[in-house]
């Protein structure tokens, strides 16, 4: 019995220090696995979409515009990227000109890559979502590295930068593909085309594209990871 009394504390504390370090931990995988499954869904969601208001491409463009809106709309975070890509002429623009730029980036994204998403069958590659890292530091921050792998056996990378919004779910902010940054890539854009205006903000949006056909090493990139 005294050795059941002298053991029974050390127990019950040693017990108690074991749950303290575990539960943050499977909380921790937890929110992983719920961030992970999230973006899986999303990502073929979008594609049985796309596979739905095919037709509505070349047949109704502002129709297609307001479905991606419905599978894009909580998914991405189209203002926080489009105030990123402005960078400091975001301060320089009025309120009705960064929402004409959100606009803006917004359909000519939609252009962009309309014409061939819409002939994506999702029996046309796979899907992986490899790992979900959050920032221990800020834990409304995340990465999310995903691989697709065509029928072909191509493999392409691509991490989401994401953040979770206090009142929302997670939202994509950025894109690497195959390591390049595409968030940066359209900042530049931005401002060599500030610059090719003399400053002028409205003319930029105006003549924005989102076409990633001049971005450099892209195209590279994209090989490399075949």
């Amino acid at each position: 019995m005294n050795r059941i009394r002298s053991f029974t504390p050390v127990g019950l504390m040693a017990g108690l220090l074991l749950v303290l370090l575990l539960v943050p931990a499977v909380h921790a995988e937890s929110e992983k696995e719920a961030l992970r499954e999230y973006v899986r869904e999303n990502s073929l969601r979008l594609v049985d979409r796309l596979a739905d208001i095919r037709e509505l491409y070349n047949s109704d463009r502002d129709a297609f515009y307001d479905a991606m809106d419905d599978a894009l709309g909580e998914f991405v975070a189209f203002r926080r990227v489009a105030a990123r890509i402005m960078g400091k002429y975001a301060r320089q623009a009025t309120p009705e000109e960064r929402d004409a730029f959100v606009r803006a980036f917004r359909y000519s994204l939609y252009d962009a890559y309309g014409g061939a998403a819409v002939s994506i069958d999702s029996s046309d590659f796979e899907l992986e979502v490899d790992s979900v890292d959050i920032n221990p530091r800020h834990k409304d921050r995340a990465t999310v590295n995903l691989s697709i792998i065509t029928n072909t056996g191509e493999r392409y990378g691509v991490a989401y930068s994401m953040y979770d919004p206090e009142n929302g779910n997670w939202q994509v902010e950025n894109v690497i593909v195959e390591g390049i940054n595409m968030g940066l890539a359209f900042r530049d854009r931005f401002e060599q085309q500030m610059r090719a205006n003399d400053g002028d903000v409205s003319r930029v949006i105006e003549e924005w594209s989102a076409d990633v056909g001049d971005i450099e090493g892209l195209e590279d990139a994209v090989e490399q990871g075949e």
